[in-house]
């Protein structure tokens, strides 16, 4: 009989999950929290006006093309992607802004009114960006974690010695580019680690590259759009997707997942549990103390979390089709380089780095006609470093729509129709995120690959976990690929045909 898997947890890295096991013959079942799947990506809407509300950018769309295709499905049946041009726009604290663009002929004319020799120092950082690529996203990112030691093989050491992988990503990118606008212009990928360029390793200025190599792209109906064809592809391979299905928790007997105690008091059996819902919050809420294995209370105060962002929602009366679909200003504070205000672990009150998503220029449908909705994201502390937010909200909301006219959104507040507002603390009360740290676990030295969190629970056989806290990573590209590894170490463990628990 086909094994019974149980999902906490209709996010991405759940869903995904859920296909490529359906695909291997196993019987799953996702429980959802929510009225809809999604997690963090399940967006929301205000009247008219609707929004994303986790990731808005979606790179390598061949990651997405493998996930359907080996569950024997077309991508491109559930989901249509529109590519942006540019990429990102990125304005500087001078004034400047450059488009960074996958067009790269047209880039480098564009790098060479900075400075003529900047072309030149592009190239070679491209080129050498191929050969990195082989040599990292495949065995590090595209494949199974291994042990630590498992690491040191000399060919693998060999190749990866070239890239200088003890380099920070600030460093990195000054060898190639002396202009700090440069610097600042590719290194910003860091960010979507919760982390500076000069704490994160250079080994993600691959990031920068697959960006540049593969564009920035954006589905249909937006990410909450993408979210909802992934449920209609597990549900096509037989997944049964159960909605407002909260979890009280997950049951250990004999040192292996047995099933999930739900809310209401049911008991479903299970031969396997695999966790969807933030690390840190699962294993403080939906975790039998018995089961945490290491990860207690002080291992999570021991770990470095990342910063949280402070969110606008805005539907607004008019549109911005001369301004692009992602744009960036990075302050003057982005050059600090002290340890408090690198890790955004200070609210800057006075000159923030933010950035803002304009999708209505390409997904008109999201906004009424004439009429657009902003996505404003501005990185904040997270709970480990106290703001008052009943104070701090309003005028920091104010500070925000002034910066936006930093970025040709003049004005903005007169035309605002309707708005809903983040904070750290709305990450934790509405999404229960882990101190409110919306991209989970930093990706410093001493929490990358195999020294994060294992995908295989080390408190209880049988029980598994998915998303940014496990290797690879935070965002949605690297959690569809931990999806995949999920998948792997599953089949090894728990064959898809057996005995089942249920039917025992």
């Amino acid at each position: 009989m086909s094994a019974q898997i149980a999902v906490v947890g209709a996010g991405p890295g759940g869903m995904a999950t859920a296909m490529r096991l359906a695909a291997q013959g196993y019987n799953v079942t996702i429980y959802e929290a929510a009225a809809r799947v999604g997690g963090r990506m399940r967006g929301f809407e205000r009247g008219p006006y609707a929004f994303d509300t986790g990731p808005t950018i979606l790179q390598v769309p061949h990651v997405y093309e493998a996930l359907f295709a080996d569950c024997g499905l077309n991508f491109y049946d559930y989901v249509k992607l529109t590519r942006l041009d540019p990429n990102t726009r990125i304005k500087f604290w001078d004034g400047t802004h450059l488009d960074l663009r996958s067009d790269t002929a047209a880039f480098k004319r564009d790098l060479a009114a900075f400075s003529p020799e900047l072309p030149a120092a592009f190239e070679r950082w491209y080129v050498e960006h191929f050969r990195k690529e082989e040599v990292g996203y495949g065995p590090y990112l595209g494949t199974p974690v291994r042990a630590p030691l498992a690491y040191l093989k000399p060919a693998e050491i060999a190749a990866a010695l070239p890239f200088r992988p003890w380099e920070s990503l600030y460093d990195h990118f000054k060898g190639f580019f002396p202009d700090e606008r440069l610097v600042y212009a590719f290194g910003y990928q860091a960010k979507y680690l919760g982390m500076h360029p000069t704490a994160c390793s250079s080994v993600f200025s691959l990031v920068t590259f697959l960006e540049f190599e593969y564009g920035i792209w954006h589905p249909e109906g937006g990410f909450r759009a993408l979210a909802q064809a992934l449920a209609r592809a597990a549900e096509t391979l037989g997944v049964r997707i159960e909605l407002n299905r909260p979890v009280r928790q997950v049951l250990v007997e004999r040192g292996r997942a047995s099933g999930l105690l739900m809310e209401d008091g049911e008991r479903i059996d299970a031969d396997a549990v695999i966790v969807n819902a933030d690390f840190g919050y699962a294993l403080q809420n939906l975790l039998p103390p018995k089961a945490r294995g290491s990860y207690s209370d002080g291992w999570l105060k021991r770990k470095e979390f990342s910063c949280s962002t402070f969110m606008l929602y805005l539907g607004v009366d008019r549109r911005w089709d001369d301004l692009p679909h992602h744009q960036l200003y990075l302050s003057e504070h982005i050059r600090r380089h002290d340890p408090l205000w690198a890790k955004s672990a200070v609210l800057d009150e006075e000159d923030p780095s933010f950035y803002v998503c304009n999708p209505t220029i390409v997904d008109p449908n999201t906004a009424p006609a004439g009429h657009s909705t902003l996505f404003v994201l501005v990185p904040i502390p997270n709970l480990r470093y106290p703001v008052d937010w009943a104070t701090k909200k309003d005028p920091y909301r104010q500070l925000i729509l002034r910066q936006m006219a930093k970025l040709g959104y003049e004005d903005i507040e007169r035309h605002i129709v309707t708005e809903h507002c983040y904070t750290a603390e709305t990450w934790r009360d509405e999404h229960h995120t882990y101190e409110g740290s919306v991209f989970n676990l930093i990706h410093s030295w001493q929490q990358l690959g195999p020294l994060r969190p294992h995908i295989r629970h080390n408190g209880a056989r049988n029980l598994y976990w998915i998303g940014g806290a496990v290797h690879p990573g935070s965002g949605l590209m690297t959690i569809l690929e931990a999806a995949r590894s999920a998948a792997i170490f599953i089949q090894e463990d728990l064959p898809s045909y057996q005995h089942s628990a249920v039917a025992s």
